[in-house]
């Protein structure tokens, strides 16, 4: 107790020193600590990407884009049943894409210069489909418009069109399981009020199909808006599709499974008979900036724990040697190497716990800045040029698309500061005890009081 009573007063005895040492390593504990609780919300935000974007593989015919773009062969429901039977798939979605140019929806989206241009101006070829809304002429004076898409799915939670990763229900809800072959539909907002159709109104196609409109959906895009939601079953049977899909998004089990799925899934139906596209680019795409932004935290962690250990080092060794002649007259009157040293670990100790407090505390409010500072968030909307089907983002496109489509899936990364951070604080302000100490016992053993005391 007597060599504690004196660590604690030598500590007080010189406050502007103390002070401005637990100022230093209060800085250095600090940035110790924002980076642990960095690096842990950093990778627990790759494993929720890895989760949400890393285990789904898009199945489309060969030779086209999602069943609408290029060429191919519809995919048939008994082709895809085969999928399901593979080992590590979790589940398989099923949809089917048809563009329509009919006269019981008007597409909500003007042609433009650009739609001009498909309608076979400035020379392009007639390769769009005829329709009455408003639109370009294409060669022989034929009418063009963009086409609604109708988007068959058996996955009614899954609402995801073309141009869009994410959906919002604005009025009314979707269909259920129960109305698998009902003929209900989920309008896009920009759709439903250019054909001025409310949730409970209803329309009549073609084929003589009366569909009832029971919700409304934003997508954020023009493009994504000008779509219907409809079961699977419904699309099939009002199109002449029975038995025929357009995609399949097959969801593996964990990420090191996709791409011996993928592999599986060419084998089982032939690589001249689907495309099969896997997330990896697109999810390092999007997982990029947090991973470096995890190597970033590691490294600035390591400087950190080293800048600790330096200042600690140095600052306990410089007070040890000013401190050679109360060392010496300590051992002159009995005190052993062990207790001179323990002296020079408490007031280490001491020193090293209040910082590791106030590091602690200034952790709580600093974590998500530095956080934010760190990963910067590719958020931009993907829109039409970059496509996306049922539960992803754009890919169609390039790296760009791969990018823009990343910011849904990347967000914010929150980080949430625990009571954990005081134990880890106590850990590192024992760490620094330890090594202070290692210089002033290599010191106090070489101090000889005749020697310090001679010339007193």
């Amino acid at each position: 107790m007597r060599t504690i009573r004196r660590g604690l007063r030598t500590i007080l005895r010189n406050p502007l020193r103390t002070g401005l040492l637990v100022a230093v390593l209060a800085v250095s504990i600090a940035l110790t600590l924002i980076m642990i609780t960095v690096n842990e919300a950093f990778g627990q935000r790759l494993d929720e990407i890895r989760a949400e974007v890393g285990t789904n593989i898009d199945v489309n015919p060969a030779g086209s884009f999602r069943g609408l773009l290029g060429g191919g062969d519809p995919l048939s429901e008994e082709e895809i049943d085969q999928l399901a039977l593979l080992d590590h798939v979790e589940s398989v979605q099923r949809t089917l894409s048809v563009p329509y140019s009919g006269e019981a929806l008007e597409s909500a989206i003007d042609v433009g210069e650009l739609g001009n241009r498909l309608a076979g101006g400035d020379g392009a070829t007639d390769n769009a489909p005829n329709g009455n809304a408003p639109g370009g002429a294409g060669p022989g004076g034929q009418e063009f418009s963009i086409p609604v898409f109708f988007i068959g799915t058996d996955d009614p939670s899954a609402l995801s069109t073309i141009g869009t990763q994410d959906t919002e229900l604005m009025e009314g809800r979707t269909f259920t399981d129960d109305e698998a072959d009902a003929n209900v539909a989920v309008l896009g907002d920009d759709l439903a009020e250019k054909n001025g159709l409310l949730v409970g109104d209803t329309f009549e196609l073609e084929d003589g199909s009366t569909i009832e409109v029971i919700g409304t959906f934003t997508s954020g895009t023009q493009f994504g808006d000008n779509a219907v939601f409809m079961p699977l079953n419904t699309v099939q049977r009002i199109f002449d599709s029975e038995g025929e899909l357009t995609l399949a998004t097959v969801r593996v089990d964990t990420v090191e499974n996709v791409d011996a799925v993928a592999d599986a899934i060419t084998d089982t139906l032939g690589e001249d008979t689907v495309d099969v596209v896997t997330e990896a680019s697109r999810f390092e795409s999007i997982s990029a900036p947090v991973a470096d932004a995890e190597d970033s935290s590691q490294i600035a962690l390591i400087a950190a724990l080293v800048a600790s250990a330096t200042v600690i080092l140095f600052s306990v060794g410089l007070v040890a040697r000013q401190r050679v002649k109360e060392i010496g007259i300590f051992k002159a009157i009995g005190a052993s190497n062990w207790h001179v040293t323990a002296q020079f670990g408490i007031e280490a100790a001491v020193m090293s716990v209040i910082a590791a407090l106030i590091g602690a505390l200034a952790t709580f409010p600093l974590a998500q800045t530095v956080a934010n500072g760190l990963v910067s968030d590719p958020a931009a909307p993907a829109g039409p040029g970059g496509f996306a089907g049922p539960g992803q983002g754009a890919r169609f496109g390039g790296a760009g698309a791969q990018i823009q489509g990343a910011g849904g899936f990347l967000g914010d990364v929150d980080v949430a500061v625990s009571p954990e951070v005081f134990l880890y604080a106590l850990g590192i302000a024992i760490g620094l005890a330890v090594i202070a100490s290692i210089i002033p016992a290599w010191y106090v053993g070489r101090v000889k009081p005749a020697e310090v005391l001679r010339y007193e």
